[in-house]
């Protein structure tokens, strides 16, 4: 069955009247030449045909009602139990890169943020004391530092630090002096501490294990300073570590303030700046 439309009876509509019009057409013909009184009545019926022919397209197509009324309507979709949707969250998912893991001293994982004695060497190939020193951003042929190789949990290769550390040691023998993680003495007390404490003794490497000669520990501490030793012979000096060679302490220099004087920072790297001599 065929939904005729408002548009559909109007083209009906006007196609019937066009039909009369035609027919009146010919009327008005015939009665020209038989009754030429009354040719204008057909004459005028054709017209008006017509005319309401064009106005019943024009309203038909501009007022449309019934089923096909209103604005094209694009396709629709039937609801289906199929189809669902997923409420997507409110806030993005933050990720943190993959870093190295830490322990606290009684060997329990903490954030690297937080206080830690351990902190893992990832992709450590060698668990010693050079792969600690590289790690801290130092040279194992000249630097000597107070953290050491260690073993943490599961047997992880891993820096630890005698005292509790917050945030990464990567690098910071980069950072100034960085007299705190370096390795010194103190003659009062006969005790190992570190440089940013007072001292009388700085320790320097070679990179080998066997015993220095007084030559080698000149040209180590020249490094070391990055100024000659002879210039500082005022306030510093050189001598050979008493250690048998083979020993693992990588130690092997020192450099030692002159008589009773102190050092209340490390001098690597002094350059031209002033012995760090400590006065009272």
């Amino acid at each position: 069955m065929i939904d005729a439309t408002d548009a559909i009876w109007a083209q009906i509509a006007a196609a019937a009247l066009i039909l009369l019009g035609a027919a009146a057409v010919v009327l008005a013909y015939w009665i020209w030449s038989t009754h030429p009184r009354l040719r204008k009545v057909p004459v005028t019926a054709a017209v008006v045909c017509y005319f309401l022919s064009v106005v019943v397209m024009i309203l038909g197509n501009v007022h449309p009602s019934g089923p096909g009324a209103g604005p094209a309507a694009g396709p629709s979709v039937a609801p289906s139990s199929s189809v669902t949707t997923t409420e997507q969250p409110k806030s993005p998912v933050t990720t943190t890169p993959a870093g190295p893991r830490c322990w606290s001293a009684s060997q329990q994982p903490v954030d690297c943020r937080e206080k830690h004695r351990f902190e893992e060497l990832l992709g450590a190939t060698n668990c010693d004391q050079a792969t600690v020193v590289r790690f801290l951003g130092g040279s194992p042929t000249i630097d000597v530092v107070t953290p050491r190789a260690a073993t943490a949990p599961g047997g992880v290769c891993a820096v630890q630090t005698a005292d509790d550390q917050m945030g990464s040691a990567r690098n910071v023998l980069e950072q100034g002096t960085a007299a705190g993680w370096r390795r010194c003495f103190d003659r009062r007390t006969q005790t190992a501490v570190n440089c940013s404490q007072l001292h009388s003794r700085e320790y320097v490497a070679t990179g080998s294990t066997r015993r220095p000669t007084p030559d080698e520990c000149v040209a180590a501490a020249a490094t070391y300073l990055n100024q000659l030793p002879a210039n500082l012979i005022d306030d510093l000096v050189v001598g050979v570590k008493d250690v048998p060679s083979g020993n693992p302490d990588p130690a092997r220099c020192t450099i030692d303030a002159r008589g009773n004087q102190l050092l209340d920072d490390s001098v690597r790297s002094l350059g031209v700046r002033p012995v760090p001599i400590h006065t009272t």
